[in-house]
């Protein structure tokens, strides 16, 4: 592991990528936007007076359905379908869970006891990535949560619901009061391009090759 002075957002990039393949969050970010289309395109079938609330609804069912689907192609083994109810997969180290947000802010979870569960799982990666404890650099991190987040501050204009506008990837605090690292998915999955960084020590030290020394004189060389 590197030395603490170290590890930061970007080491947390690098865990985050050697668990979780491009390809994967490449499907839940389609997954998202393909739940919230049907949302948007069902909505007219309820009534104007509670459209919002039937379509907040209807959103927490086709995302479910099609999040479930993408985690599932993916060896991730999400938790069973059922409602609303929050569906999780695993991928390495990290828990995978999705969440609605109202704008791009924090939201209060904490009436969700699952979501709390879920967020205390990034106890070692706030305190050796976020905080740098000293007692806790050189652990190495088996556990963490990531949320993938669907910003709803959009509106469809036709049917007056709320729309998708973005997907992020975050990582919550364990009390849930802020965000460990959050950045837009269509940016992180950018990093996958990079260039690996290596940080093999290489004990290789350079050498001159003698010069034989030229002979004046005689074959002493004086």
């Amino acid at each position: 592991m590197p030395s603490l002075s170290k590890l930061g957002p970007p080491e947390l990039e690098q865990l985050i990528k050697e668990n979780i393949q491009r390809d994967a969050l490449m499907a839940l970010d389609d997954a998202y936007k393909s739940g919230d289309d049907k949302c948007v395109a069902h909505a007219t079938l309820f009534a104007r007076t509670h459209r919002s609330s039937g379509a907040g609804q209807n959103r927490h069912f086709f995302t479910n359905e099609t999040f479930h689907e993408a985690l599932t192609v993916h060896g991730a083994k999400p938790s069973p379908l059922c409602g609303t109810k929050l569906v999780i997969g695993k991928l390495g180290i990290f828990s995978i869970a999705r969440l609605n947000v109202p704008g791009h802010k924090w939201v209060n979870l904490k009436g969700s006891k699952t979501r709390k569960q879920l967020a205390q799982l990034n106890t070692a990666i706030e305190r050796t990535y976020v905080q740098g404890d000293l007692f806790d650099a050189d652990r190495p991190v088996s556990a963490g949560t990531i949320f993938i987040l669907g910003v709803m501050d959009g509106l469809d204009i036709a049917t007056g619901v709320a729309k998708l506008t973005q997907v992020m990837i975050a990582l919550p605090a364990p009390d849930m009061k802020s965000w460990l690292y959050i950045k837009p998915l269509t940016e992180f999955l950018k990093l996958y391009d990079l260039p690996e960084n290596n940080n093999q020590y290489d004990g290789a030290v350079p050498t001159l090759k003698a010069q034989p020394k030229k002979l004046t004189g005689n074959d002493q060389g004086y």
